[in-house]
């Protein structure tokens, strides 16, 4: 009998010589992604990358922000950040944030061009690196973009300690998962634009929305002030308006509105 296979021998493709990547890579790779990919929406899956982030590659620091470009995302800061106490992040914001590299139309026409970039390739010889950032322990920033286009941009900036500059191993591996982030990335922007369509007659800025959306989830004062490199007081301003705006006497009423948004 000649056999229902044509050719019942064959063997898996052999890996090219030199790989940057290993086993164990591809296996954290797959571990954010099998994280973030039920995500509910933007929020959760922005938190759930975080978490990723720290969890399978070990970034003590991550950021997670979105906008319609990258300068927007980065200049006003809409997203979550996990890992840096409530100190750094209060000295950020009252000391560094305007002279932050990374918050420049340079720095995002670099990190477009190149998908992910090292702060310190961004701006070697910057003040913000040498009298705030590796003063608390922080050597360098890897920066990664997922450019989704006309739904807008994810940018994510994650903080290494362990090492002068950020590894090319390290590099290899986002140039990697902001491949694979990509269509999550698109559909979860496209389906925040579509529930803040729903809700178009809520008159919020970016950041009263990112302050409605944590509060909405439970977080505290404090917690979303942690999220979000703000003071307690100014989250406190932001949520006052945000309960004005969207007709709401308590979080709990605007956790409600947001779920039926």
């Amino acid at each position: 009998m000649a056999g229902a296979l044509s050719d019942p021998i064959r063997r898996p493709r052999v890996l090219p010589t030199g790989e940057r990547l290993s086993a164990e890579d591809y296996r954290r790779l797959v571990g954010v992604l099998e994280t973030v990919d039920h995500a509910s929406d933007l929020p959760e899956f922005r938190e759930r990358l975080v978490h990723a982030l720290r969890n399978w590659f070990g970034f003590t620091g991550v950021a997670v922000l979105h906008g319609d470009t990258l300068f927007e995302a980065i200049q006003q800061g809409c997203g979550v950040q996990g890992g840096y106490t409530p100190e750094f992040t209060a000295e950020y914001e009252a000391r560094w944030a305007a002279t932050d590299p990374l918050r420049t139309p340079a720095a995002a026409e670099l990190i477009l061009a190149r998908g992910v970039a090292r702060l310190v390739e961004i701006a070697p010889d910057s003040p913000f690196i040498a009298k705030f950032l590796r003063p608390n322990g922080i050597t360098d920033k890897a920066a990664m973009v997922v450019d989704g286009g006309p739904s807008g941009v994810l940018f994510v900036g994650m903080a290494v300690t362990d090492a002068p500059r950020v590894p090319e191993r390290d590099l290899a591996v986002l140039r990697t998962l902001r491949r694979l982030l990509a269509p999550l990335v698109v559909d979860q922007l496209d389906r925040d634009r579509d529930r803040r369509a729903a809700t178009a007659n809520w008159q919020l800025t970016p950041r009263e929305w990112e302050v409605a959306d944590l509060a909405a989830q439970g977080l505290t004062n404090r917690q979303i002030a942690e999220r979000l490199f703000i003071g307690v007081d100014t989250v406190k301003k932001h949520l006052s308006r945000v309960l004005a705006e969207t007709a709401c006497t308590s979080r709990t009423q605007l956790a409600l509105r947001f779920a039926a948004a």
